[in-house]
């Protein structure tokens, strides 16, 4: 069942001048209840111009964008409304902390939406069991955590307004390793535990792989694929014409095909990848 739709959006930067940009070029795509989806496209395909119209940051030149069916741009009020529906994690969102305790951080969603102080508490303590933020890191300054705290923070913000979808770009981005699983873990955690579907763009095609249960790629305000992450990375050459990747454990997977092997192509899980090895050496032994 779908739980946001764009239907036929175009959008226009500088209209009217020398350097009007068609950034989108009337395109429809339906985002799945639950769905764990990643928007993946080179530097200027439309990604973020595309994200942002979904929580209505931006307004399209032309069509629409449906939540539950509505028109998110009804009204001033529906528009609002979208806003925390559909919650929005900047790249580096530990650069929009701001209050003076983390708490207070968490909390100044819920409190935008009129919350009473006893649900906007609640919240927060969901927020932060979601997260894994320890409760002692509760009144310290956001600024006095690490980098991946601070991320778990922001993000924990966002969480914090229970939207039907949370949108996160380049969650990962800039995290050493132990940060980076661990929002990872976060983001399949929250997408298990609440149903909400979680739109995210990246970079790194083994995020997209351990996350995306479908992927979305972009190239000059265009899509081009739209399909389940197996069936995506198994096209591995059109990938390389879009100046984009795969996942290491495809593109070796790709490679020893090249060489002879006779293997799959849509592999980007280590399980997944043993068992095929493991299948190739029987096969072998018995030949």
């Amino acid at each position: 069942m779908s739980i946001l739709e764009v239907k036929n959006i175009t959008y226009v930067y500088g209209e009217g001048t020398p350097f009007r940009i068609e950034a989108l070029k009337n395109i429809s795509v339906t985002f799945e209840k639950g769905e764990l989806i990643a928007v993946i496209g080179h530097t200027g395909s439309g990604k973020s111009t595309l994200l942002m119209h979904l929580n209505g940051l931006l307004k399209p030149t032309a069509g629409k964008v449906l939540y539950e069916g509505k028109d998110i741009w009804e009204s001033k009020k529906s528009v609002k409304q979208a806003r925390f529906n559909v919650g929005y994690c900047f790249q580096y969102p530990e650069h929009q902390l701001f209050e003076s305790s983390v708490q207070r951080d968490i909390a100044f969603g819920p409190r935008n939406m009129g919350l009473s102080e006893e649900e906007i508490n609640l919240r927060v303590q969901e927020a932060t069991q979601f997260a894994g933020i320890d409760s002692s890191l509760l009144q310290k300054s956001p600024f006095e955590l690490s980098g991946g705290e601070k991320r778990r923070v922001a993000i924990a913000g966002v969480m914090a307004m229970k939207p039907g979808v949370l949108i996160l770009d380049e969650p990962t981005a800039g995290l050493d390793p132990k940060g980076k699983n661990a929002v990872i873990e976060l983001i399949k955690n929250y997408n298990i535990q609440t149903g909400s579907t979680v739109i995210f763009v990246s970079h790194n095609m083994d995020d997209v792989a351990s996350l995306a249960d479908r992927v979305l790629i972009l190239s000059e305000g265009q899509i081009v694929m739209y399909d389940t992450a197996k069936n995506v990375f198994s096209r591995g050459k059109q990938l390389a014409s879009l100046a984009l990747g795969v996942p290491e454990i495809t593109q070796l997977f790709l490679s020893m095909g090249e060489r002879g092997f006779d293997l799959p192509v849509d592999i980007f899980d280590i399980e997944e990848a043993k068992a095929a090895l493991l299948s190739l050496l029987r096969r072998q032994a018995h030949d």
